[in-house]
This record gives structure tokens, C-alpha cells and sequence, in this order.
């Protein structure tokens, strides 16, 4: 990433198809999890809803 990068702008639509993307990533993470003893996986609408929440904090770590 070159120092530029860090000032980079996004339209609306780039911010969302980043935050989908970033969604996606961290979807397939959770689907693909190792499931731990006495821990019950998140159900799909949870996964989706914590997928998101991910990719949330990401986009506000890309901002800083």
C-alpha cells in the first residue's frame, strides 16, 4: 500500500461494495469456524447479523 492509500475516498457505492465484501470474508470465516464443545454455533440470520458487525469494525479500521 503506498502512503496515498491511506487518504483514498470512497464513493458511496465503493463503501458498501467494500463493506459487502469485507461481510463476505468474514461470513465464509464463520461458516468454515471450527465448532468448539459447549459453544452452539450461531444460527444463519447470527452469522450474517456478526458478519457484518465485522466487517463494520474493518471499515472503521481502514478510516483510521
Amino acid at each position: 500500500m503506498n502512503d496515498n492509500a491511506k487518504f483514498e475516498v470512497l464513493s458511496a457505492a465503493d463503501a458498501t461494495a467494500t463493506r459487502d465484501m469485507f461481510a463476505a470474508h468474514a461470513l465464509a470465516a464463520l461458516i468454515a469456524g471450527p465448532k468448539l464443545a459447549g459453544v452452539p454455533r450461531a444460527d444463519m440470520d447470527g452469522m450474517a447479523k456478526q458478519s457484518y458487525e465485522y466487517a463494520d469494525a474493518m471499515m472503521l479500521a481502514r478510516a483510521r
